[in-house]
């Protein structure tokens, strides 16, 4: 049995118990935005919820967690490397190999999401290099291991984030506040597009991440210092426009992830202080238009910088660093957030989070005890954890899976 705390719109409703197996135990909480419709009925949406599906008694080979990779990147200050995790059976992970990036880390934290990325055919993997100020591509073999491609000039001081679409990648240099792109070419070779180079909205931003929206028709990039998210257009040819800062609904916007494939969930560490942390969710994503569905939704936690969501959209879940956990939000139709859980235990600093191909596992990275930990996804926005993997470099940096 799990204990939960469900807070819908502001409004705190008292502790519930919610059987891992059953809806029951929900039925007769009430949505206050919507009277006489059950908690259980929104969430699971009527029992059309995709991403609950992968708990349905016939789906067991969802469950079973076999096959896979993980991947982190060290960031050690003498020479960058990007280690391989296998899935095994029931999702647990084990180191399977190490690859040398072609280019050195930092040795200390980046403060970012998206330090490495795989793109959606799982062929290749993208990582930044922050120590050296470079990009690297690596070609993923069948077996999961990597062979370096190439590794370029990021086009600026200290890259921290990574995104791609289609044949286009883009960096953001937290060093120097700007923006780059790169043509990605035969066998990953990385060529910077002539144009793209673009300031984010002030010297000194803090740039957390960049992506692009899921129409791939702009560029987005978080800035933790000036409580900013700045947008840029893209045309034809994947070149970059100056950009449009929209004032972030929440203080020190950090790592960010598209719901329903529309919506932005962005993360509010606060600055790091205890009980202010929120997550915000964003309409107008494919429009360039960023509007505030229902505000700063509050975690009551310290620090929630990372946010990762499920494979449908419906489930977000933002790890607290200074608090030591994870929350979990629901997404609804509108987009709106529902604080689900405020509190899963996690280990100490969890920093970046993934949730698996198969909808069910789920993983974070922990920067305080320099670890993996490993969760089972559960009913309603759950997680159990179900091992942990020890000995992560020091400051290791990013999580990507397929």
């Amino acid at each position: 049995m799990k204990k939960a705390h469900l807070i819908l719109t502001g409004i705190a409703i008292s502790v519930i118990t919610i059987n891992g197996c059953k809806k029951d135990s929900i039925d007769n909480l009430t949505n206050s935005s919507s009277p006489g419709s059950s908690i259980k009925d929104m969430i699971s949406e009527k029992g059309q919820n995709p991403d609950e599906t992968v708990f349905e008694e016939n789906n067991t080979s969802a469950r079973v967690g076999i096959g896979g990779y993980v991947y982190t990147e060290s960031n050690d200050v003498g020479q960058n490397n990007i280690l391989v995790y296998k899935q095994g059976p029931g999702g647990h992970l084990s180191l399977q190999s190490t690859t040398a990036s072609g280019g050195i880390g930092t040795g200390t934290g980046l403060g970012n999401q998206g330090a490495l990325i795989i793109d959606d055919q799982h062929e290749w993997l993208y990582a930044v290099n922050a120590g050296d100020n470079s990009v690297s591509s690596f070609h993923i073999n069948n077996n999961g291991d990597l062979n370096l491609a190439h590794t370029v000039s990021s086009e600026g001081i200290r890259p921290v984030s990574v995104t791609t679409m289609g044949n286009i990648l883009y960096v953001v240099n937290a060093g120097s506040d700007n923006i780059n792109g790169f043509k990605i070419g035969t066998g990953g070779s990385l060529t910077a597009l002539a144009g793209s180079t673009q300031s984010l909205s002030a010297t000194g931003a803090g740039a957390a991440q960049i992506s692009f929206s899921p129409n791939g028709h702009f560029l987005y990039v978080t800035e933790k210092a000036t409580n900013n998210i700045s947008r840029f257009s893209i045309n034809g040819s994947g070149v970059a426009s100056p950009g449009t800062a929209t004032a972030s609904t929440g203080q020190t916007p950090f790592g960010f992830e598209f719901a329903r494939n529309k919506y932005m969930v962005v993360s509010n560490a606060a600055g790091g202080a205890a009980g202010l942390s929120s997550a915000t969710s964003y309409s107008g994503t494919n429009s360039g238009n960023l509007s505030a569905v229902n505000g700063a939704v509050t975690n009551n936690q310290a620090a929630a910088c990372w946010i990762a969501t499920t494979s449908f959209g419906r489930f977000a879940f933002a790890t607290n660093t200074a608090s030591d956990n994870i929350s979990s939000y629901y997404v609804a139709a509108n987009g709106a957030l529902y604080l689900i859980n405020a509190a899963i235990p996690s280990g100490d600093g969890p920093i970046d989070m993934v949730v698996a191909g198969n909808n069910y596992n789920a993983y974070v990275l922990c920067g305080a005890d320099h670890t993996i930990q490993e969760y089972n996804r559960t009913l309603f926005g759950g997680l159990n954890l179900i091992g942990s993997v020890s000995g992560l470099p020091i400051k290791a940096s990013g999580l990507a899976v397929w």
